[in-house]
């Protein structure tokens, strides 16, 4: 993963000067303890341009860049109703102001963002904005620029979390120690050709500003000789270069390579994040449904007190003749009375092992449909899918949450004329099954295992289809069920006139007859 260095810094400095110095702040966001939204305006040309300038501190991926509402749904951005304290601290002091200066601090993570601040007396104080993008110590830091007096921070270090530099309200702010090392314009080739003849990027990244590992790889990778690397490593930092940096980050610009880039990576990573909560919802009820199911009732205790019973009315007249079987009997009661006594133990028994066998079914049901959401959970390809997932879970109970209106968008495909329909999730295989497929419509599904429904649409000509289409659709089924990674598996298929969805059960659950049996 690459990680966001100076000199890029410096060039998203470059890019995005002149739109930043000068803008104005309207808006100011928290969606979350790591990120901070500035929606600035400025005039370009005497034409007014509004942008979103996202900052993210998050340790694993600090970067800034405009975002646009592509990325937005990338990010899974959310607005909390009630702003942090911080983001009320930034309001009191930003919004509404001008951007007076925008700097890049020279070797450093670091852009600073400088405005005028009028206090309730009319005075006036220059306040700085400070975005350090430096891994673990990435930060945003409001405070005074004539006095240097921090008035706020998005994370406050104290003396306990760190010894080499305090940052909370009230103290002094002071930039980040700089590590010593050389500026590649303030020095000779010869000094360079020392460190750098056996290429050891390492040591080179060490001994240089401005030049990280992996930026230093693709510069040797594009330059074998070491003169014509020093030359280049020097336009570099120029900022002479900005389509190879653009290209490092592989984008057209700075900003959209940036932007591209962490979206990705975020994305990824919330994603992921969100199935995880949302299976452990279900967690639990599933290993507590599994225990159930996996016990098979046992009805042999009231079939041996129904034989005893029988075998005593048999021999009611002939008592010796119960001897050889081995019946224990109450001696206080008659033979009659002890027959009476087993079919009572018998009708207990019965209701026990019958009462036993619905749990039982009932757990393997349950547990089916738990198992089936968690598939789609693991299954789902973005937010919306989860969110349709998650109000399925809410309408079980599972989470005390409001649902979301969510416009199910059903995936669609075409192959050799025909239509088919993949459902992604449980509300979506209902809607498949209860709205899109007709009669004469092939359903398809995994034998015994998670799977999404996939509807094969028959057009009204009655076309038949081909070989070739039904496994492409078994294949499809497959791709989209828990046995995608495995070698053969069984899909199953059959006519919708042949589904039936039974009355009081799961949603997306149907039984089904005269299927016939795919092997992919």
């Amino acid at each position: 993963m690459k990680a966001l260095d100076s000199l890029t810094l410096q060039y998203f400095y470059q890019e995005n000067y002149d739109f930043i110095n000068g803008a104005i702040v309207q808006k100011i966001q928290l969606p979350t303890r790591h990120e901070i939204i500035l929606n600035i305006r400025n005039l370009n040309n005497n034409c007014a341009q509004n942008k979103k300038l996202y900052i993210n501190i998050n340790p694993k991926y600090p970067h800034i860049c405009f975002i646009d509402e592509k990325t937005t749904k990338l990010r899974d951005i959310e607005i909390p109703i009630k702003p942090p304290m911080f983001c009320m601290q930034l309001r009191k002091y930003l919004n509404g102001s001008k951007i007076k200066d925008f700097k890049i601090v020279k070797y450093e993570r670091i852009l600073e963002l400088y405005f005028d601040y009028f206090d309730e007396i009319g005075s006036l104080t220059r306040i700085c904005l400070a975005l350090e993008f430096m891994g673990k110590h990435s930060n945003i830091i409001l405070y005074n620029a004539t006095n240097k007096t921090i008035i706020g921070a998005m994370h406050n270090i104290s003396a306990d979390k760190s010894s080499i530099r305090e940052i909370y309200g009230g103290i002094n702010y002071i930039y980040p120690p700089l590590k010593e090392k050389l500026d590649i314009l303030n020095v000779s080739y010869s000094t360079f050709f020392e460190i750098a003849k056996n290429k050891d990027i390492k040591l080179i990244s060490n001994n240089f500003y401005y030049f990280n590992q992996s930026l230093l790889e693709n510069i040797f990778e594009k330059y074998d000789n070491l003169e014509d690397a020093f030359k280049f490593m020097q336009e570099l930092q120029n900022g002479t270069c900005t389509s190879f940096i653009a290209d490092f980050w592989n984008g057209n610009t700075i900003n959209s390579a940036l932007d591209n880039y962490f979206s990705a990576l975020m994305f990824d990573e919330i994603l992921k994040n969100k199935k995880t909560k949302l299976k452990k919802y279900l967690l639990n009820d599933i290993k507590k449904l599994s225990k159930i199911a996996s016990v098979v009732p046992d009805n042999s205790k009231a079939d041996k007190y129904k034989e005893n019973a029988d075998l005593i009315m048999s021999y009611l007249y002939y008592p010796d003749g119960l001897k050889e079987y081995n019946i224990e009997l109450d001696e206080t009661l008659d033979l009659n009375q002890n027959a009476q006594k087993y079919y009572q133990m018998y009708k207990k028994a019965r209701a026990t092992f019958e009462h036993s066998l619905k749990r039982n079914r009932e757990a393997k049901e349950k547990l089916e449909y738990l198992e089936s959401i968690v598939f789609n959970i693991e299954n789902a390809l973005n937010f919306d899918e989860l969110k349709e997932i998650k109000n399925e879970i809410i309408d079980l109970g599972y989470i005390q949450d409001k649902k979301e209106k969510i416009e199910s968008n059903i995936e669609k495909v075409e192959y050799k004329g025909f239509e088919i329909y993949i459902g992604k999730n449980n509300k979506q295989n209902d809607f498949l099954i209860s709205k899109i497929a007709q009669s004469e419509d092939l359903w398809f599904h995994g034998y015994n295992f998670p799977s999404s429904h996939v509807i094969l649409k028959i057009p009204n000509n009655k076309k038949e289809p081909s070989a070739d289409v039904l496994e492409y659709c078994a294949k499809l089924t497959k791709q989209n069920s828990k046995a995608k990674d495995g070698g053969k598996a069984s899909i199953i298929m059959t006519k919708r006139k042949n589904l039936k969805k039974p009355p009081n059960t799961y949603l997306g659950y149907v039984t089904y007859k005269n299927e016939i049996e795919i092997v992919i």
